[in-house]
């Protein structure tokens, strides 16, 4: 057996709640991130922080459409 059908025997035993779980975590992570990168008010990374905890798929739907869409120059 190879490594590659041993890669697929492995995703394919994957539980998709678990994987789901997963990218979901990944994804609140990628807009957490963004939120306390954002140059936007501490007040209003807070709100943003705790939308992202309490309602994590709506939340990061609503800062891809509503939150900013730059991140601020690079800290040196």
């Amino acid at each position: 057996m190879s490594a590659l059908d041993r890669i697929a025997d492995a995703a394919a035993a994957l539980d998709p709640r678990w994987t789901l779980l997963g990218l979901l975590i990944i994804l609140d992570g990628w807009s957490l991130g963004h939120v306390w990168l954002s140059s936007v008010a501490r007040r209003e990374k807070a709100l943003w922080t705790g939308i992202l905890v309490l309602c994590p798929i709506i939340g990061c739907l609503f800062w891809f459409v509503f939150g900013p869409k730059h991140l601020p120059p690079e800290r040196s």
